[in-house]
């Protein structure tokens, strides 16, 4: 008699867990990762930070900060398409933002194919307003079709492959962070701070902070941003503990 009541219960439970199965529908599948975002900011006139080295997939994200002028500024690939020299990888399709005049605009793309990026401002490229991202492992590009002033300004790709390049973009992460919960992702922010945290220690980037002796600070920093973003801070705190994280990055970021 108990065996017949285990076997019933058993069963029973396997008709409950298929109706309840049916009720819930399928598990909806994972959702695929977000790229990580970084922005960079587009100031008069240059872009803060000039150059950033990506994984194939990260997005970045330009924010116009500065109009003073009233003239605007573009986001703009070099690109026969924009009567510029070719100075993007092959295949990777060309960008141009348009003018941005009003504060708080911007303009995203999303870097897939491994290479050298290089773009300006169409208003302002004989005044140095350019920048450049590497994408993957990119070896050396020639500097050559660059108006002089864009020359001296841009960073070469050995200074975006080494701590230069790691604190241009820990300066851009920090920043994405900011615009992401800005968004109303904070979520997906405090992702990327987390994988920050975790490499950094191994960097060179935190090996030439300690030189300077502001990586114990810095790493403080980064602490309270992850505690802000924990809580739910509000945007104007979570603001201040990355424009003070970024300003001890600048002692590492001259080129």
């Amino acid at each position: 008699m108990d065996r017949w009541i285990a076997l019933l219960a058993g069963l029973l439970a396997l008709i409950v867990g298929v109706l309840l199965f049916w009720l819930r529908g399928p598990t909806p599948p994972l959702a695929e990762t977000a790229p990580r975002v970084f922005v960079v900011e587009i100031r008069d006139h240059y872009f803060d930070p000039p150059g950033l080295s990506l994984r194939p997939g990260d997005r970045v994200v330009w924010v116009l900060k500065e109009n003073a002028q009233g003239d605007g500024h573009t986001v703009t690939a070099y690109h026969p398409s924009q009567d510029r020299p070719l100075r993007i990888p092959p295949g990777a399709p060309p960008w141009n933002s348009g003018l941005l005049t009003e504060i708080g605009q911007t303009y995203s793309y999303l870097f897939s194919v491994p290479g050298v990026y290089d773009y300006l401002c169409i208003l302002h490229e004989q005044q140095g307003m350019v920048g450049r991202v590497r994408v993957g492992s990119a070896a050396s590009v020639t500097e050559q079709g660059l108006p002089a002033a864009a020359q001296s300004s841009i960073p070469t790709v050995d200074e975006l492959s080494g701590v230069v390049g790691e604190a241009f973009t820990a300066m851009a992460l920090l920043q994405g962070i900011e615009y992401l919960v800005g968004q109303s992702q904070t979520a997906q922010a405090l992702r990327q701070l987390n994988e920050f945290q975790r490499g950094f220690p191994q960097s060179a980037l935190a090996e030439a902070l300690a030189k300077q002796g502001v990586r114990e600070q810095f790493e403080n920093r980064l602490a309270v941003l992850e505690a802000l973003l924990s809580r739910g801070a509000p945007l104007n705190a979570i603001a201040q503990t990355v424009s003070q994280a970024k300003a001890l990055l600048e002692s590492v970021a001259k080129l």
